[in-house]
């Protein structure tokens, strides 16, 4: 225990020692050298920044279990990042240190800085010049648009912090559509690099909703919006619909804002990660353990996240661009990291995901008694999450 105290009390008096930026500050930084698309979601959240007088700019991260699980990219300018990626990593000591969703654009820094990396899925970005619904390959996504649009179905964007009546009646109706979503996936909030609604503050967000009766019934889904400063673009985060919305809704809103934000001038616009899908970078070859667990999980677990849905929704849309994505990770990967990052990105930690299970899965149960749900739940998730961890404690060492 002393041992421990004394690893500790170093790091408390490193972290005591450093001056916490304003909330407008990193705004700043992120509207000066916010590249990823995640980098505006650095803003939101229970991070921790850690700044140094060497370089302007900012890592946003958080600890668990002992590690310290950097969002994205550093935020800054590319050729000070190893830079700013070595003095966190001296500031870290002796903690491990991951970064999740790393962009090819720094991902030259990391490895400078002495990380070692894997890819962990692709991104979904459209060049916004070329984005049209026509040609053959979009006939599915065109078809789903028109249907909606026959249906009445209007896209439109949402100022929800407008000081009028409606603009109050149609923040609670997102609420209660993205409680009512996330209470049909059995999911929650996630965190980290996932922003929120945002409706408490004012913000850089956008909003869009598709509303039905002309554009004046129901809010039938919505897409919120954050953007990305240094690629002159939209991050297309939060999207949530009804569960009997409308067929096509989703699809016009996508359609509606890619064909909006051109109007704009705006360049790109991303659709986010697709984890563990398309793991092609040739450098996988140096971790062929964990490569093959990765890809093991996305055919396999779609019980605890459908991977693959998630890839085929965004791919029918045929972006014109998947750029690959990193986990990066010093000094070597190991299942505490691991642990780690799913705790920060899930905002759930294993005890919790005991608790949760899917709405559809509830409801295909035919009733039990108490007791036995129970068990039958407990032994289902400790199945899981046994197997999971028997895996990776075989793999991991060896990558």
């Amino acid at each position: 225990m002393r041992k421990l105290v004394n690893v500790v009390k170093p790091l408390r008096r490193r972290a005591a020692l450093q001056r916490v930026p304003a909330r407008d500050e990193l705004r700043a930084l992120v509207q000066k050298y916010g590249y990823n698309s995640s980098s505006y979601t650095l803003l939101e959240g229970p991070k921790s920044y850690f700044t140094t007088p060497a370089v302007e700019g900012f890592i946003a991260y958080q600890i668990s279990v002992g590690v310290a699980v950097i969002g994205g990219d550093p935020v800054c300018a590319p050729e000070l990042a190893a830079t700013l990626l070595r003095e966190f990593r001296e500031a870290m000591r002796p903690r491990p240190v991951c970064a999740y969703q790393v962009s090819p654009h720094l991902l030259p820094a990391f490895r400078a800085a002495g990380f070692d990396d894997a890819q962990v899925g692709v991104e979904a970005v459209f060049d916004l010049e070329k984005f049209t619904l026509a040609g053959g390959k979009l006939e599915l996504v065109r078809a789903a648009t028109n249907k909606a649009r026959r249906e009445g179905v209007v896209v439109s964007e949402h100022h929800p912090f407008m000081p009028n009546a409606e603009t109050d009646l149609l923040n609670g109706e997102i609420r209660a559509v993205s409680a009512e979503w996330l209470a049909m996936r059995g999911d929650h909030e996630m965190g980290f690099l996932l922003g929120g609604l945002g409706l408490t503050q004012p913000s850089d967000k956008r909003y869009f909703l598709a509303r039905s009766g002309a554009g004046h019934g129901r809010v039938e889904g919505f897409v919120v919006c954050e953007p990305i400063y240094g690629r002159n673009g939209y991050y297309l985060d939060v999207t949530r619909r009804r569960p009997d919305a409308i067929r096509g809704t989703m699809e016009l809103l996508t359609a509606g804002i890619c064909q909006k934000l051109r109007s704009e001038g705006y360049a790109m616009a991303s659709m986010g990660l697709a984890p563990l899908a398309r793991l092609d970078d040739p450098d996988l070859a140096r971790h062929p353990h964990l490569a093959r667990f990765l890809r093991l999980v996305y055919e396999k677990f779609s019980k605890l996240y459908d991977f693959r849905h998630l890839h085929r929704y965004k791919a029918k849309y045929h972006p014109h661009g998947w750029e690959r994505r990193y986990l990066c990770f010093t000094p070597r990967l190991s299942l505490r990291m691991c642990y780690a990052l799913l705790q920060v990105r899930d905002a759930v930690t294993v005890r919790d995901a005991i608790k949760r299970r899917p709405a559809a899965w509830r409801e295909n149960r035919p009733a039990a008694a108490p007791h036995k749900r129970l068990a039958g739940l407990l032994n289902n998730w400790k199945g899981r999450v046994s197997g999971l961890v028997a895996l990776l404690t075989t793999l991991l060492p060896n990558t």
